[in-house]
């Protein structure tokens, strides 16, 4: 089952309505394409941290940037602002800046402190955000649509020839059998992850009630509230079936099955074979009349005595009638019969089985012991048992609140008119009304014998394990299981076809538009078919405020600039300037340009340029502690010299002259002020040349 529907997953754009048209948007993708996805997203949301980190550069350096003098400590962290793009690289500087000035700048590290953690923190919130990209795979959750050529609703042929109606059994027969397997694997506290990874919802749940009402007449139950009563509840087509569909377009169905054990006292006889021409002759049968079997016998069932010696194990037979169906096969008896109600009648027999323990359960009961050996078994009570289930059926109109009778299958059906469904509900109650012929309990037991039993499966070379003395609701809870796994079943096969088609039986597939769109909107699970599936909202909002920030990053400098020039507001020209004079590229054509090295223009633009053919290098012989350019003169500023009748320490003010010769040695110490060369000490790097912006 999962292979085929592994087959048919459909990639690209579709809406799950069970989170609407905005959040239900999902995008789905090839496992290798989604992966590539997947990548993109995380490297695009670390590019827009990035982005991120430069704006936050740019709004502090701007903010920070004044004409007051200031210490080279807060120069260098401006540098950093402006050229490291990065928040991590940002960061190292920021720290390892500090062991540097750690005696040349007043409180270094509580200074660096807050750009440290700020970068740190930019860094590690898209790290994560980039990791948690993938979380909108999550958000969109883990459903796909089918979309298959083979989709529609098998049909027999109408030829009416034995090979259509093997073609009719097998195919029912094996439903039943994939069914079993899925239920067994995949309902109750069964949790096999591989095999139950195929539909929307693993399982159907319903209620159960130990004590509910004899769904017959009385004299045929164990007591008034000896029955087992079963119930779904309504099954939303869309939730729980997974026919995509908003919620005004939407049915539910429900299923409610009561079972008891039945006495046959009064309904049975022996029956010893005289005819002398068949192989049984002389041997003798029990024979028990709950209704006759219409063109083969006047008794419902009858067992050969003589079994009980074949060394065989359970047998397991079945029969059903369908309310308000003249054609069944089976009449039940009146206190078997249901107007309301698909009836379903299974005899059991132990035949050569012996059981290890005393049973107390009506349909397995064995308290008879008998010795062999040293060791004492115990033998079936009644040579034959039996239990009855009664199926019903409903279907409802949700929008409208509106609901068929529940009652039988054919009655339910011919009850849906009524409802006031729209065209695609009715097709969507069309559909399930199909798949639903095929889920009473008869179907779960018929054709599959002893393996329709649970106890079975403890049984070794004819001997029986230790029984419950509810066995047989674990019986009817199994079958119930089974017919809603075929259901389940079932309405998957739809959208993707059956995997065998036998001749006799054919795909009829549909031809309206209603019915084309009812192919494309099957819901799975994605582990059926290796996909991987996006939300469109979550991935448009990452790529829109991602790409958003990315372009503010690009343009933000150059706006800002523009209106400071322009109206001279936002800090004016003096904040555009030393954005601009900050740069690696402007500072490197600062110190070329006072060392007399090319002619430079674009002093004011984000990359300055030399005249054509202009060419030059370092000089030799450069002092290794303290390597500079040309000789060094040139204008400085002291911190603090404006209140010693020094020029304004800001870029645009005034700054003494002053030959540069300081040597300073590879030590993290520093000369006190009064201690260094008389004369104005440089305020900054950026300083130099100012003039000529």
């Amino acid at each position: 089952m999962s292979q085929a529907v592994g087959a048919h997953i459909y990639t690209g754009p579709w809406i799950n309505w069970s989170h609407g048209i905005v959040r239900g948007s999902t995008i789905t993708l090839s496992s290798a394409d989604g992966g590539l996805l997947t990548a993109f997203l995380g490297i695009f949301v670390t590019a827009a941290g990035a982005a991120v980190w430069r704006i936050l550069s740019y709004l502090i350096h701007q903010i920070r940037a004044t004409s007051e003098p200031h210490d080279g400590f807060y120069h260098q962290q401006q540098l950093i602002l402006r050229n490291n793009g990065s928040p991590g690289g940002a960061a190292w500087q920021f720290f390892h800046m500090v062991f540097f000035w750690w005696k040349c700048a007043k409180r270094p590290l509580l200074r660096s402190l807050p750009l440290t953690i700020l970068a740190l923190c930019n860094l590690l919130l898209f790290a994560v955000a980039g990791v948690f990209s993938s979380e909108v795979t999550k958000s969109a959750g883990n459903e796909t649509l089918i979309r298959s050529p083979n989709c529609g609703s098998w049909t027999l042929d109408g030829s009416g020839s034995q090979q259509e109606l093997y073609a009719y059994q097998s195919k029912i027969l094996n439903d039943t059998i994939t069914a079993a397997a899925y239920a067994r694997a995949c309902y109750g506290n069964a949790q096999n992850v591989l095999e139950c990874n195929q539909y929307t919802q693993q399982q159907i749940k319903w209620t159960t009630n130990q004590n509910a009402s004899c769904p017959f007449e009385s004299s045929m139950c164990f007591g008034d509230t000896a029955a087992y009563e079963m119930d779904t509840g309504p099954i939303d087509s869309h939730s729980v079936l997974g026919i995509n569909a908003p919620e005004h377009e939407r049915v539910t169905y429900r299923k409610v099955t009561t079972c008891s054990p039945v006495h046959m006292r009064g309904h049975e006889q022996n029956w010893n074979n005289t005819d002398k021409g068949e192989g049984t002759y002389g041997e003798t049968f029990q024979q028990f009349f709950l209704g006759p079997v219409t063109s083969i016998s006047n008794f419902t069932y009858q067992y050969n005595e003589h079994t009980y010696y074949d060394n065989i194990g359970y047998t397991l037979s079945s029969f059903e009638a369908l309310a308000g169906y003249a054609g069944n096969v089976w009449q039940p008896i009146p206190a078997l019969n249901r107007t309301n109600a698909d009836v379903a009648l299974f005899f059991l027999a132990a035949n050569s089985l012996n059981y290890i323990a005393p049973v107390a359960d009506p349909f397995f009961s064995a308290n008879t012991p008998e010795v062999i050996g040293n060791v004492t078994y115990y033998t079936s009570d009644y040579l034959v048992h039996a239990l009855a289930c009664a199926d019903q059926h409903q279907f409802c109109n949700p929008t409208s609140g509106a609901c068929t009778p529940l009652t039988g299958y054919n009655l339910a059906v011919a009850a849906v008119p009524p409802l006031g469904l729209s065209a695609v509900q009715e097709y969507t109650m069309a559909r399930l009304a199909v798949t639903l012929g095929f889920i009473n309990t008869y179907y779960s037991v018929n054709g599959r014998g002893s393996s329709a039993l649970r106890a079975a499966e403890g049984v070794y070379e004819l001997t029986q394990g230790p029984l419950p003395a509810n066995q047989w609701m674990i019986e009817v809870d199994g079958w119930f299981a089974v017919g809603a796994a075929k259901l389940q079943q079932l309405v998957v096969q739809y959208a993707t076809g059956p995997s065998v088609v036998l001749p006799g039986t054919y795909v009829r597939k549909p031809t309206d538009p209603i019915g084309r769109a009812m192919c494309w909107s099957q819901k799975v699970r994605s582990g059926a078919g290796g996909t991987i599936s996006f939300s469109a909202l979550g991935v448009g909002v990452i790529l829109v405020v991602g790409s958003a920030l990315i372009v503010m990053n690009l343009f933000l400098d150059v706006v800002v600039g523009w209106v400071q020039t322009r109206w001279g507001v936002l800090g004016g020209d003096y904040r555009r300037l030393g954005w601009v004079v900050d740069d690696k590229f402007q500072l490197q054509r600062l110190a070329f340009e006072e060392a007399g090295m090319g002619v430079w223009r674009g002093g004011a633009d984000a990359v300055p340029v030399t005249r054509l053919g202009d060419r030059f290098a370092l000089p030799e012989g450069v002092d290794r502690e303290h390597p500079r350019l040309g000789t060094g003169h040139g204008r400085v500023e002291k911190v603090g010299a404006q209140g010693r009748g020094g020029g304004g320490g800001g870029l645009m003010g005034k700054a003494g002259k002053a030959s540069f010769s300081l040597r300073r040695r590879s030590s993290l110490a520093c000369l006190p002020v009064s201690r260094r060369r008389s004369g104005p000490y440089q305020n900054r790097a950026m300083a130099v040349g100012a003039s000529r912006l």
